[in-house]
């Protein structure tokens, strides 16, 4: 389905799971066991024997917010419309805001895959998305490691891939223990080789997040729910999203998805969603629910080409992808090198390369996260709203921005000054008593007086800078470290 051009935002549901919130002690799900005893409460169980109900459990039960525990989830073979329908003509004493879970709709836009040498159009070779971000350059400052996880909530991922199968851990949907397919889905094995592919070793791709581990999910069975998973229960710090639900708030789904998107973000895990593709999807207006519309800490991406334009032609076609106010940032998008499965949909051994031309704000989007990934390997103590400010601070200029006012975020994103902005600590003014400052990259001393009888401590990977003036009186002890393995301290 992910290889069809949208060529409306009809929404979809996945058939057999309706979800609701209790509003009574008897609508919870019986401690008996007995056959056809889903609740204590006759009635719903009338109604679920009727519409075949198969189970009954909680949505969430490893979100915190105790409104999302009160939501409950039940699968049928029945009629999903029908079963909706009764439980709000006969049960509504019991149980509230009945929704069905939406289908995510790929920001995905179909390309050829085309198997050509880059360099024809690209005298920077065949990542050349790496290059203009100065991927290199902040590489030399980190590699990321593989402690800081990122989750891709995708369609499928091809877990035999050369530059994924070292990567991506567990090689199962952790919310679901579905084992990812060997055979995988283009889309979500695109996703996964832009923000942590294998690189400097292993496969043929290379990508921004480099050391950076991989948490993949698949969409399916509530996508949202799955990003609080990875969140609460594995920990990720960026969470990737290429995808979305519906394009305005009054779904039946908005209420639970801004409790769950507030919740991962409050863990202090970065958010970064796909813009997406232009008018065919949301009329080129805000996708939801992973929208800063909803909360303004999410990192919202589209896409600017090789020649650092945001408008793009296809073979004399425009495809410009989406614009609008709440944007964030632009990243690489039109035209970039990614992963295609190993295996080919019938089940037969592609031949290599495993790779093709990548169209899309699904694929600018993971390039961010990987960003903010080794922004998160340097500054353990970066938010969500910091790494947001950081990415919008440091970027590079898009060449068309005039004609999108407004429209395009901050620019272009640029790795290096980010990772450097987020490794790079700076203090001022007076110093007393005993401390000890740990920067990442580096730390920068501005105009600094440092009291007698003080023990000073200033620690960094590679750089102290000063500027201004520095007194430091005698009776006062000052120590000047720079140690490579050091990271930010939260105490600055």
């Amino acid at each position: 389905m992910f290889f069809i051009v949208v060529l409306s935002s009809a929404q979809k549901y996945e058939k057999g799971i309706l979800v609701f919130k209790l509003k009574s002690e008897q609508a919870k799900p019986s401690k008996l066991k007995t056959s056809g005893t889903f609740t204590d409460n006759d009635k719903l169980n009338q109604i679920f024997k009727k519409h075949l109900v198969t189970s009954y459990e909680q949505a969430y039960p490893f979100a915190k917010n105790p409104e999302l525990l009160k939501i409950y989830k039940v699968k049928i073979n029945g009629n999903d419309e029908n079963f909706k329908q009764e439980l709000e003509d006969n049960a509504s004493g019991l149980i509230t805001d009945i929704v069905r879970i939406s289908v995510p709709i790929s920001t995905y836009e179909p390309s050829d895959y085309m198997w050509y040498l880059p360099t024809q159009q690209d005298p920077n070779g065949w990542l050349w998305h790496l290059k203009r971000i100065q991927a290199a350059q902040a590489w030399d400052i980190t590699k990321s490691n593989s402690n800081i996880k990122i989750g891709d909530i995708d369609s499928d991922f091809d877990i035999l891939h050369p530059d994924l199968s070292a990567k991506i851990s567990p090689n199962y949907d952790p919310m679901t223990g579905i084992v990812h397919s060997a055979r995988g889905d283009s889309h979500g094995t695109a996703t996964a080789s832009f923000v942590a592919a294998q690189t400097d070793g292993g496969g043929q791709l290379a990508s921004i997040g480099f050391n950076s581990s991989l948490v993949a999910y698949t969409w399916l069975g509530n996508g949202v729910a799955k990003a609080l998973h990875a969140s609460n229960v594995m920990h990720v710090d960026v969470i990737t999203i290429s995808w979305y639900g519906y394009c305005d708030t009054s779904d039946p789904e908005f209420p639970d998805d801004l409790l769950m998107i507030k919740e991962i973000l409050d863990n202090g895990t970065i958010i970064v969603a796909a813009a997406g593709n232009g008018a065919g999807q949301c009329n080129g207006g805000p996708l939801y629910p992973f929208s800063p519309l909803v909360d303004p800490r999410i990192i919202c991406v589209t896409s600017t080409g090789i020649d650092d334009k945001h408008q793009h032609f296809k073979n004399g076609v425009d495809i410009t992808h989406s614009s609008y106010p709440s944007v964030t940032i632009c990243s690489p998008g039109y035209g970039i090198m990614g992963a295609v499965p190993s295996i080919n949909s019938d089940g037969t051994t592609n031949t290599w390369p495993y790779y093709g031309d990548c169209i899309g704000t699904s694929f600018a989007t993971p390039i961010v996260a990987g960003v903010c990934a080794l922004m998160k390997s340097i500054n353990p103590c970066l938010t969500p709203a910091l790494a947001k400010s950081i990415i919008q601070t440091n970027a590079d200029p898009v060449v068309d921005a005039s004609s999108y006012p407004g429209m395009l975020g901050a620019g272009r994103i640029n790795a290096y000054k980010c990772v450097m902005a987020a490794g790079t600590k700076s203090t001022t003014g007076s110093i007393s008593g005993t401390y000890t400052y740990t920067a990442g990259y580096a730390a920068n001393l501005n105009n600094v007086t440092v009291q007698s009888n003080a023990n000073l401590t200033i620690q960094a990977r590679n750089e102290i800078n000063f500027s201004g003036t520095f007194d430091a009186p005698l009776g006062s002890s000052i120590n000047f470290i720079t140690d490579p393995n050091s990271v930010n301290s939260c105490n600055w």
